[in-house]
């Protein structure tokens, strides 16, 4: 398949998204919606038009996020809260299936999810069909790592007693007592689905700090760039399921009733099982990727069992029949067998491109300030990835990162030439104009083994090339030249890094590879399916 370049400033955009920007595939319509200014509103008009049914799945689902759509401020509800209890009033069953957190480890998030989660049902609580699960997943290490890990353990049990106890959750308190176990593994993906008929996809949660907009003009540790799908039939809303839908829906149903039976806690008054229908039918244009794992036994096992791994499936299939360009957007690249993919295939392929915008380092490193071992392991492994990249590509290769085109602000943790970070959080793999996938899952160990996640996967040219346009132009502004070239997105960057932050013309700058070199550690006794 030859691809077909455009220049770059080709694409050019409504503020917000629009019609113009969506594309049909089969008896699909899929609508690309980056960053949350336009995911946010479009969740909040598809959850409003609910007629029977609302199936939430998100990591992060905070009840006080403020609602921007234009449908939601014209009934003057004011955040998320209010909007499911306004859906509920009209008779409409929700689900809303939040992920919880280790309780010591992960104390922050775990109370973060807790809290949510019991605003919502303070809200609903008049609401019978509104049902709520704040869910853990199932695996538990081997005995052998709560010794492992025992000092570490010891010192956020510390902090949980020096904590307020009218700040400590249930599960929190029964750590305390001895009652605690390792969480190592979550679900990490987010998705809704209205009705049976529409969806939404992608990598954002929902809370204020993933709010942000294509011009990222915020302080840099606001900034958020991210990329979901919205899905509708291509003909009309009271139209047949289209078999993706039915896959997100069976797959929603398995996770739900998963949490309900085994480590959810349910926060409603009751929590149903919701059986799938049927078992769904499966197109091979678009169709569902999931993550899945289970609990594994074992004297020496640290992570869970892999049931279900079409992420990986899918990008490796896709990177062996690679022939042009692959454009990736992702939070981390720390997957081996993916490197060495890649790898195999520019070293057949001498024509293959490869374009990677990933964050210059991890959030919480730049922002949380984190610099243990494990972050430095993590480091060392993407770093090994981008080697093995390097020398199968040489300069076919674009490793580049998003950043503020000004100069950043005084005290800005970890600047790039002078212009603070746009961090990126987004997960597309664009391959040629055969596979497009957008979702939850990064690419790295975590994401495609262990972690609960859902993606879409398309293979409509024009859906992948309007989406590869836009992302490009985004990026790259007004750049001359063809965006599946490696050579384009090198040059524009390091013209960049060659300018005065108030002067730049893009939002990306060369990856600080030295910079993550020096930080970096390998440490082999870590699994690396963990990062």
């Amino acid at each position: 398949m030859i691809l077909q370049p455009q220049s770059i400033a080709a694409a050019t955009l409504p503020d917000g998204a629009s019609a113009d920007c969506a594309t049909t595939t089969g008896d699909a319509t899929l609508l690309p919606l980056v960053t949350a200014a336009e995911m946010f509103p479009a969740l909040e008009e598809i959850v409003l038009s609910a007629k029977r049914e609302v199936l939430l799945a998100f990591r992060i689902f905070d009840a006080r996020t403020r609602l921007r759509s234009d449908e939601a401020k014209d009934l003057g509800l004011e955040n998320w809260a209010e909007l499911l209890t306004h859906v509920a009033s009209r008779g409409v069953k929700i689900r809303l299936l939040m992920a919880d957190f280790d309780p010591v480890f992960t104390d922050n998030l775990h109370r973060a999810a807790w809290d949510s989660a019991a605003r919502f049902t303070a809200h609903l609580i008049d609401h019978p069909n509104a049902e709520i699960i704040c869910a853990l997943h199932d695996c538990t290490p081997a005995p052998l790592w709560q010794w492992v890990f025992a000092r570490q353990i010891r010192a956020r049990m510390q902090k949980l007693r020096d904590a307020a106890d009218d700040r400590l959750t249930a599960p929190q308190r029964r750590a305390l007592q001895g009652e605690y176990n390792l969480r190592p593994v979550t679900l990490h993906q987010k998705f809704a689905l209205v009705d049976g008929h529409e969806a939404i996809i992608g990598g954002i949660d929902v809370d204020e700090r993933r709010w942000d907009d294509d011009s990222h003009d915020r302080p840099p540790g606001e900034t958020w760039h991210d990329v979901s799908l919205r899905i509708t039939p291509a003909d009309r809303r009271d139209a047949p399921a289209i078999p993706v839908i039915e896959q997100i829906r069976a797959h929603f149903s398995e996770c739900w009733n998963r949490a309900r039976n085994t480590c959810g806690t349910v926060f409603s008054a009751t929590a149903s099982d919701l059986p799938s229908v049927t078992t769904p039918r499966r197109d091979e244009d678009l169709h569902l990727l999931r993550t899945v794992s289970t609990h594994r036994t074992g004297a020496m096992t640290f992570g869970p069992a892999t049931d279900i791994r079409e992420h990986e499936t899918a990008h490796l299939a896709a990177f062996s029949k690679a022939e042009h360009s692959v454009y990736i957007e992702t939070q981390f690249f720390r997957h081996f067998p993916l490197a060495q993919a890649l790898a195999q295939r520019a070293t057949s392929e001498p024509d293959l491109q490869m374009i990677l915008v990933t964050p210059t380092e991890p959030e919480r490193m730049i922002f949380g300030h984190s610099s243990g071992m494990d972050m430095r392991h993590a480091q060392a492994l993407q770093l090994r990835c981008l080697t093995i990249l390097r020398r199968a590509f040489g300069d076919r290769l674009a490793v580049v990162s998003p950043v503020q085109p000004r100069p950043a602000p005084e005290g800005t943790p970890l600047p790039v030439e002078g212009s603070g970070i746009i961090y990126l959080h987004s997960k597309v793999s664009l391959v040629d104009e055969k596979t497009g996938i957008v979702g939850s899952a990064n690419l790295n160990g975590r994401s495609l083994l262990w972690d609960t996640e859902a993606s879409v996967k398309f293979r409509n040219p024009e859906t992948i090339r309007a989406l590869r346009q836009r992302l490009a132009t985004k990026w790259l502004g007004e750049t001359p030249g063809d965006p599946t070239q490696a050579a384009t997105w090198v040059k524009a960057a390091q013209a960049d890094a060659d300018r005065d932050p108030a002067d730049r013309t893009t939002m990306v700058l060369p990856y600080p590879e030295e910079r993550n070199r020096r930080f970096a550690r390998y440490v082999p006794v870590l699994p690396a399916a963990m990062f």
